[in-house]
């Protein structure tokens, strides 16, 4: 899925017009100029990361929780610039990790991973269906 399709369809299954949105969302803080430059790439889990929690911050108003929790992820800091969003995500169960031991607890995020459709998919209805009071 490229990160255009990404936004697309959260934007459709937010009710959210789709017209003009990289220059609205950027204005309303949510995307970045990087996602208009670069719709047609792949979307990372990096970028899926930051749009929904920058969606869950600017758009639906729901407050960073605190991310001590999200230490088990071993890449955490791996992109310090991405680990608040990577967190915030995990923690609310809207994106998952991988354990890569198999049940050794050795968990990852794989922030530069590329996921497939449906998983984009799914990573939307949760951001979605997502209920402040659930988890935070």
């Amino acid at each position: 899925m490229t990160t255009e399709e990404f936004i697309s369809e959260l934007c459709k299954a937010s009710g959210i017009d789709t017209e003009g949105i990289f220059g609205r969302g950027r204005k309303d803080g949510w995307l970045e100029a990087e996602d208009e430059i670069h719709k047609d790439r792949q979307i990372t889990r990096k970028n899926v990361a930051r749009i929904c929690h920058m969606f869950l911050l600017k758009v639906r108003k729901i407050s960073d929780m605190d991310i001590n929790k999200a230490d088990c992820l071993r890449d955490l800091y791996d992109c310090r610039v991405c680990a608040n969003h990577i967190a915030q995500v995990y923690l609310r169960g809207i994106m998952d990790a991988s354990d890569i031991r198999r049940g050794g607890g050795f968990l990852v995020f794989g922030p530069e991973g590329i996921d497939d459709d449906e998983t984009n998919r799914r990573h939307i209805e949760r951001l979605v269906s997502y209920k402040a009071s659930s988890n935070s």
